[in-house]
């Protein structure tokens, strides 16, 4: 396991921040792009369509590139969806981490360094639907430093602050396509309580999930 520190958000750790946060979160556009397709309803349509307008104009090869200029404005959908997230969190929640985290007593923000580069982060707030809880969010671990205990450390960080602070559960959502943090989070001791269907690029079509996890605090 390497040797890593954690510590509290300075100024000078925005930029580090920043790409951490955009890096963590475009990585998982080729798995959103497989679970979309892989939708019963979404092969079905796009099956659909191809056997219509191969129907229609009698050529593989334009049905085809019919196909395959659809499936090109799907991409183009859900990446411009991902750089949009990432554009509205580093505006609007890390543009100023230290008055968004930092400022209050219950809310903070970490960073974990090795050898003096940051390579992960996480943050803590009050949760909005209940003043027992703390929320665990902007959690991220750089590729190069994972399965080296850096994310565990971090939820327990947030866990520990939220036992000082007198919570009684830590919560966190996270999307279906996110199998690693998952399993971490299972492992430490979170359990699902919620499951959040949002609507996919078909209609009405649900094509994406978004979990919940709750950690008990116990006084122990």
């Amino acid at each position: 396991m390497g040797s890593f520190s954690i510590r509290k958000y300075r100024k000078k750790d925005y930029a580090a921040v920043c790409h951490l946060f955009a890096e963590g979160t475009m990585e998982h556009f080729p798995a959103a792009c497989l679970y979309v397709l892989k939708a019963p309803r979404v092969y079905v349509t796009l099956l659909l369509l191809f056997a219509s307008m191969l129907l229609g104009t009698k050529s593989y090869i334009l049905s085809f590139t019919c196909l395959a200029a659809i499936l090109a404005g799907g991409w183009w959908v859900i990446n411009s969806k991902f750089h949009n997230y990432v554009i509205e969190i580093q505006r609007e929640d890390l543009q100023d981490t230290e008055t968004t985290y930092m400022v209050r007593s219950n809310s903070c923000f970490w960073v974990a360094e090795s050898d003096g580069k940051v390579v992960g982060m996480v943050a803590a707030q009050p949760s909005e639907e209940s003043e027992d809880e703390m929320v665990l969010k902007r959690l991220c671990v750089g590729r190069d430093h994972r399965r080296k205990g850096i994310a565990k450390a971090l939820c327990l960080k947030v866990i520990g602050f939220a036992k000082e602070c007198g919570y009684k559960a830590v919560c966190l959502e996270t999307d279906i396509i996110q199998y690693s943090a998952q399993k971490l989070y299972q492992r430490i001791g979170f359990q699902k309580y919620r499951l959040e269907v949002h609507q996919g690029l078909f209609g009405k079509c649900p094509t994406f999930l978004s979990l919940y996890y709750k950690y008990t605090v116990t006084n122990s």
